[in-house]
């Protein structure tokens, strides 16, 4: 049986919350490193400036959504009428965006102890 690319039950579903926080990641990082050359905070603001304040948003945003995800697959694949590759492909799918949102957790949390641009 064959699945469309959006089908929850594609086997693409597994690596999209590894890409997902590669994304975030290369946004959050190049971001920081494009703003500390044209526009760096003042350090004397310590961590709780406009950029890192904008850097949690979007580890937040990024966070909400793999873990929204991870939910969603995990209760998809608690279904009864599934095959077993559709339980497969959505309990991996689950794991992987439950791994890649305490990735996103691990990476972020330096935002509330480091001030940026130094």
């Amino acid at each position: 049986m064959k699945y469309a690319r959006t089908s929850p039950f594609h086997p693409m579903q597994i690596p999209l919350g590894l890409v997902i926080w590669s994304l975030w990641f290369v946004l959050m990082y190049g971001g920081q490193a494009v703003v500390c050359t044209l526009a760096p905070p003042a350090p004397e603001q310590g961590v709780w400036n406009w950029l890192n304040a904008g850097l949690g948003l979007l580890t937040l945003a990024a966070l909400g959504l793999l873990l929204g995800l991870a939910v969603h697959f995990w209760r998809l694949s608690r279904r009864s009428q599934l095959n077993e590759r559709q339980v497969f492909v959505t309990k991996i799918a689950a794991g992987v965006h439950l791994i890649a949102a305490l990735a996103t957790l691990f990476v972020g949390i330096p935002l509330l102890q480091i001030p940026p641009c130094l």
